[in-house]
């Protein structure tokens, strides 16, 4: 096989809403426990991993002593008047998964829906600006604070 034809994790970005946000953390959970390199990075919007484990798969506990494999850096963004997901469900997603890999925005007066917002949109460039491979050094002053 070609090395060439594959695709580089680092390099790899999930973007999920509501059901593709739990997809999308469930499979950063499951690359952890197959691969040793994390993906680039996952953003969950309205949504995450809300049980310790599958159904049909083994409970893995993550209590840090596994530097083999490394867990995805995950950003997750709720409203403060999301019933889907609730702040109580992102917190209970960041205790089920490592804690330190993952970056929590509560918008304050949304419920459950997808970006709207200048600051949402402000914290996924953030988000993806501390982790993309290959910064374009043309583009490095253009964001606002």
């Amino acid at each position: 096989s070609n090395e060439s034809s594959y695709w580089i994790p680092e390099r790899i970005f999930l973007f999920g809403f509501s059901a593709g946000a739990c997809l999308a953390m469930e499979l950063c959970r499951l690359w952890k426990l197959r691969r040793n390199v994390p993906l680039g990075g996952a953003i969950c919007i309205g949504g995450g991993i809300k049980s310790e484990s599958l159904p049909g798969c083994v409970a893995v506990n993550y209590n840090g002593d596994d530097d083999q494999h490394k867990f995805t850096d995950v950003l997750i963004i709720t409203g403060s008047k999301d019933t889907v997901y609730s702040q109580k469900m992102a917190a209970q997603t960041t205790s089920i998964y490592d804690g330190s890999k993952v970056q929590t925005h509560v918008q304050q007066g949304k419920g459950h829906g997808m970006i709207g917002s200048r600051e949402e949109m402000q914290t996924v460039m953030e988000f993806l600006s501390k982790r993309l491979v290959r910064r374009m050094s043309s583009m490095e002053d253009m964001s606002e604070k």
